[in-house]
């Protein structure tokens, strides 16, 4: 599969994906807007790029690959190559290196054996013509190529090249660098033309003196013998920086000043240049922030011969593109599909994968975007994430509308444990609770008198005083029985201990609040109440159909409690507890109760005893 076509097939699946399902989340039409806008931004990002345009992101690209080379670290120049520096000490002892110091330091270097010469000195203009012809002597006795330098003046280019003299006995090599706006170097042109006519780099013609081979440019590639140079689509070398000044092995051109040295020299291709303070080009690199010119060149001759290279060619902008579009569709799927903290865990992964891609096959000498995908994916990824958080915030606004209702049918603090956990009482539960069951006294009467509405709004009333007073003292009423209702205390485990003596408080509560309250449905005379009380275990489950379920308390404990309500009507009381109830108590209830014995009870066998408190009691005692 072409490169073009993969780059459309992962466009495609990335569209099926994002689109599938994804109204669970957010509406067909909305995914599909967002997903417009990322293809168009993707191309506004990828197409420069690919087109091999400098584009938006080449400056952080720039930055970043600076990143991976420190990253990557140092590498180690071919053992050919030895740097021979015009340095602060040479220049010193020869005050200035002219060029019958030129002349003897080139004899002794063609002396010690070398096998070429690349002198990165500019020799345009003719001078004493004795010393020029020895220079021109001393550079034939070696197979050498010296410096020229393209000129650019807008459109027109001129060529500064050295002075016949000396072009007759060495060949011609362009010191051109191309540089980012920064200075860093980044390419070395190989070829370049100038003045209609086309001259090699330095670089490339010591390498071909040296090794005897020939050079041959392909698509994307520079054969010179049996190795290919990889290189970018305009015949431009990318530069992969070994480390900082100094790694290419020098020495000082002082030591052959003296004499040849074959130990240092013997069958080596030596760059010959100036390295001295504020003299000659110097650049910064990722490792440092001055790198002489001429170590530069020897980085692009190291290269040449076999040494680390950097390939960046229009192939690979193609899988940069590919990988931009991967890596913007996961990000987005993830933030439109997965909650908001799930999915910012996921995009730092998807991100973390695609930089560590990156520096890893850059660190094997694979140039491949690391700013293309990051930039293409950054407005995606927040587009995703507002998305996502208007999702999140518009289902918290249902779940707390539903809450809400829920909390309207259900006691507030059984809602609450709903709403936190769903699966609350799927297997009931054992449970010591205590149970009240209450009823309005007289109700029958009432409501023949009331009629349906007064009834209703009577039953309202009662229902607030009795809701109220429950929660207040920490219960919850499951169920709202017409003119009664059931509540229970100690619905979570640890409120067990003191469920008794938060029920005593709530009826001593409902009682009074009934007495106090005004409630004209009613009509003369005080409203009053029965109450039921008891403590035991009982099963707290789940019951009805899948589809509608209501949470509450079952077992014989349950119906005891329910019969002492009867019981308190047949004793004259308001509020009647069993035995076991009065014993759960950890406190001295505010009233003190009355007991009795040997109490039948409807549907059990046997009698039970009984503490109750009267109305007039309760009424004697609260004054």
């Amino acid at each position: 599969m072409s490169s073009a076509a993969g780059h459309r097939t992962a466009l495609w699946l990335c569209a099926r994906v994002l689109v599938a399902d994804s109204s669970q989340s957010f509406s067909r039409s909305a995914v599909l807007l967002a997903l417009g806008a990322l293809l168009v931004w993707v191309a506004v990002v990828v197409l420069p790029h690919i087109s091999g345009r400098t584009g938006i992101t080449e400056a952080t690209e720039l930055r970043t690959a600076d990143l991976r080379f420190r990253l990557t670290g140092q590498q180690a120049p071919v053992a050919d190559i030895v740097l021979v520096a015009l340095d602060d000490e040479t220049l010193e002892a020869t005050s200035g290196a002219g060029r019958a110091e030129l002349a003897g330091l080139i004899r002794n270097i063609s002396a010690s054996g070398a096998g070429a010469l690349a002198m990165d000195v500019l020799l345009a203009d003719e001078r004493d013509t004795e010393t020029d012809s020895e220079l021109a002597d001393a550079l034939a006795s070696v197979p050498s190529t010296i410096a020229a330098a393209a000129r650019f003046e807008g459109e027109a280019t001129s060529t500064l090249l050295p002075h016949p003299k000396f072009a007759a006995v060495a060949q011609t090599g362009l010191v051109n660098i191309s540089t980012d706006t920064g200075g860093t170097p980044r390419y070395m042109p190989l070829v370049l033309e100038a003045g209609g006519a086309f001259y090699p780099a330095m670089a490339l013609s010591a390498v071909v003196l040296f090794t005897g081979e020939q050079a041959s440019f392909g698509p994307n590639d520079l054969s010179i013998g049996s190795r290919s140079v990889p290189l970018n689509e305009a015949v431009y070398l990318p530069l992969r920086h070994l480390g900082p000044a100094g790694t290419v092995r020098t020495i000082s051109a002082e030591l052959l000043l003296a004499g040849p040295r074959p130990d240092l020299l013997d069958g080596k291709l030596v760059v010959l240049g100036f390295t001295a303070s504020g003299v000659g080009d110097r650049f910064p690199t990722p490792f440092d922030d001055s790198t002489p010119g001429v170590e530069i060149i020897a980085t692009a001759v190291s290269q040449m011969l076999g040494g680390s290279g950097l390939r960046r060619d229009a192939s690979l902008r193609w899988w940069d593109a590919a990988h931009a579009l991967v890596l913007t569709g996961l990000c987005f799927l993830a933030l439109v599909r997965l909650p908001l903290s799930r999915a910012a865990l996921a995009v730092s992964v998807f991100v973390s994968i695609s930089c560590l891609i990156a520096w890893a096959v850059f660190a094997a000498g694979i140039w491949i975007s690391m700013a293309v995908p990051l930039l293409a994916a950054v407005p995606p990824v927040f587009a995703g994430a507002g998305l996502r958080y208007m999702a999140e915030r518009r289902s918290a606004v249902l779940t707390e509308r539903a809450a809400s209702a829920l909390s309207r049918f259900q006691a507030p603090a059984l809602a609450d444990r709903i709403a936190r956990d769903p699966d609350y009482l799927v297997r009931p539960e054992d449970r010591f609770m205590a149970i009240l069951f209450v009823d309005l006294s007289g109700f029958t009467g009432l409501s023949q008198r009331l009629g349906p509405d007064g009834t209703r709004d009577l039953l309202r009333r009662f229902h607030e005083l009795t809701g109220e007073a429950v929660g207040q003292a920490g219960g919850s009423v499951l169920n709202y029985m017409g003119d009664g209702a059931l509540a229970v205390f100690g619905l979570e485990a640890e409120e067990s201990g003191g469920a008794a003596d938060a029920a005593m408080r709530a009826s001593f509560a409902i009682v009074g609040a009934l007495e106090n309250a005004r409630m004209p449905e009613a009509g003369q005379g005080q409203t009053s109440c029965r109450i039921g009380l008891h403590y035991g275990p009982v099963v707290l489950s789940r019951l009805g159909a899948s589809s509608q379920q209501q949470v509450t308390v079952s077992g014989d404990n349950v119906n005891l409690a329910s019969r002492l309500m009867e019981t308190a009507k047949e004793t004259g009381a308001v509020i009647v507890a069993s035995q076991d109830f009065a014993a759960a108590l950890k406190e001295a209830p505010a009233y003190q109760p009355e007991e009795r014995d040997g109490i039948a009870v409807r549907g059990r066998s046997g009698d039970i005893s009984i503490v109750f408190w009267t109305a007039a009691a309760l009424a004697t005692r609260r004054v």
